[in-house]
């Protein structure tokens, strides 16, 4: 069995052709060292982008519409689903043997908290049967079912939550999750002053400043990644230097991705 590799890339990520190219780039990179890669995908682009979570909620005016929290999960899911299967075509193209996943098809089980719902189990053998014959497996993030087959979305920043909760199950060596950011920043990188990356954080760290506001990764993903010692390596999308980024882990392994 190839090493397991979560790739997760943000929407604004994927928002344009040529990040998308450079998202396939990466996963390119993860096959050619025999790693199965699992790529989960947000939703494309942002408000304003069409098939973004907050344009696909104006739609139905959002939370003032008349629509119940379940068909708004159905909805917004849509964004993702959308999503993967534009990257596993784009996948094809690039020459990768690629297959795609919902998140209840990957076997992502969760509560009946509409909106926000939270995971409850991971079954990893539809995942681990989809390796078995595909070099890449992509995974709608976001989104998962109930025990009954309902549809439901796991709330901001469900993705990374997805990438990680999938980590865990299949026993991944690594989640990485790029964003349109070189990694966790020591300021806010829009703000007037420069901003240095951190290039090694701890799981607490991490925790207390996802708590302070930073919206760099989910503080659920990470609280999911400290309870398994996963270490998750975050990355700019455009960024191919393997030393550059943030590690959050237990302790600092190495400034080069302990995978390469």
């Amino acid at each position: 069995m190839r090493p397991i590799i979560i790739q997760k890339f943000g929407g604004t990520s994927l928002q344009k052709s040529d990040l998308r190219q450079a998202a396939i780039q990466h996963v390119k990179a993860m096959v050619a060292k025999q790693k199965a890669v699992v790529m989960v995908v947000s939703a494309l682009g942002r408000l304003g982008d069409p098939y973004a979570t907050d344009s696909l909620l104006e739609l139905v005016h959002g939370q003032t519409g008349k629509l119940n929290f379940q068909e708004l999960d159905q909805l917004t899911s849509l964004g993702e689903t959308i999503s993967m299967l534009v990257m596993v075509n784009e996948l094809r193209q690039q020459g990768l043997d690629a297959v795609g996943l919902s998140g209840g098809q990957a076997g992502i089980q969760t509560t009946t908290d509409y909106q926000a719902a939270r995971i409850t189990h991971v079954d990893p053998r539809p995942i681990n049967r989809a390796l078995a014959n595909h070099e890449v497996v992509v995974v709608a993030g976001f989104q998962g079912q109930t025990a009954i087959g309902k549809v439901t979305t796991l709330g901001r920043g469900g993705s990374d939550t997805t990438a990680v909760a999938l980590g865990v199950a299949l026993k991944a060596d690594q989640v990485i999750l790029y964003k349109n950011v070189a990694g966790v920043m020591h300021t806010d990188p829009t703000g007037p002053t420069s901003a240095r990356v951190i290039s090694w954080l701890s799981y607490p760290a991490m925790i207390q400043l996802a708590r302070k506001g930073a919206q760099v990764v989910c503080e659920r993903a990470v609280l999911l990644a400290a309870e398994a010692n996963l270490p998750i390596w975050v990355q700019a999308t455009d960024q191919f230097d393997e030393t550059v980024g943030t590690l959050i882990s237990s302790v600092m392994i190495s400034k080069k991705r302990r995978v390469i």
